[in-house]
């Protein structure tokens, strides 16, 4: 007797997008022509990232909603949308202001570098007692790295949150979006 295939879990895991054909082939035993021809007749489409994304966006705004806009969330879009709106620039208001307390940070830091450099010495605790030494080369160095870290991080910050390089697309720098998908829960209760 001929073996049955799982059709729909093969069509759900070749819709995630997360395995080739290849691989699609070796967890279900069957020829990846077979899942290529069956993807093409049914019009499986592939990748839905974009959709789960925007499904996980949407959970956490009503999560986020009082009970009455929640009860409102599937009449009014305009409502939804304002009040995410209001939420989002909330939030980005709060992101402004703490990014402004870092510069300040960083160009305090730089302001204390540069006047120890002007000194030529630094105070360091020898056991109970603090003392004046010449500042090492390696303490400025290493001042130097942190604070310029520092800095390009906020700098990097800033320019993202005002959106300032929108056309840049920075691979070791996660949006805020893509951040929230890795830490948003699937949660039943929000659906």
């Amino acid at each position: 007797m001929a073996k049955r295939n799982d059709w729909e879990l093969i069509e759900r895991e070749f819709r995630t997008g997360r395995f080739s054909l290849t691989q699609l082939e070796k967890r279900h035993g069957v020829h990846r022509s077979n899942i290529s021809r069956r993807a093409k007749k049914y019009n499986w489409e592939q990748d839905l990232t974009d959709r789960v994304r925007e499904r996980t966006q949407q959970k956490i705004t009503k999560a986020s909603l009082s009970p009455e806009a929640q009860a409102a969330f599937d009449n009014d879009d305009e409502q939804i949308v304002e009040y995410a709106a209001n939420e989002n620039a909330a939030v980005v208001k709060g992101h402004r202001k703490n990014l402004e307390r870092w510069r300040g940070i960083a160009e305090r830091y730089a302001e204390l570098l540069e006047s120890q450099l002007a000194e030529g010495k630094i105070k360091v605790q020898m056991l109970d007692v603090i003392t004046e030494i010449d500042i090492p080369l390696e303490y400025v160095g290493k001042c130097m790295g942190h604070g310029t870290q520092a800095l390009d991080r906020v700098v990097k910050l800033e320019r993202q949150n005002y959106g300032l390089d929108a056309n840049d697309k920075d691979e070791g720098v996660k949006t805020f979006e893509e951040l929230m998908s890795e830490v948003a829960p699937d949660d039943p209760a929000t659906e």
